[in-house]
């Protein structure tokens, strides 16, 4: 089953099998956390549909962080 991950530093997101750990090549090996989001819905959005995506849980993400404080 592929597994969609996330970059919570940059947003990148990739997708990966076997892996139960995968790091952000794009930033230091960040270690990317598993985004809810299915590999059919992933496949199935096009590039600005994905950057949108990363971008809301970029967002989502700082704001939990930012509540925790």
């Amino acid at each position: 089953m592929m597994k969609i991950f996330i970059c919570p530093s940059c947003g990148r997101m990739t997708a990966a099998s076997r892996k139960k750990e995968v790091f952000c090549s794009k930033c230091d090996e960040i270690p990317m956390e598993r985004a809810k989001l299915t590999f059919e819905k992933y496949t199935e959005m096009d590039d600005k549909q994905r950057k949108d995506y990363s971008e809301s849980w970029l967002y989502i993400h700082a704001a939990g962080k930012r509540t925790k404080v």
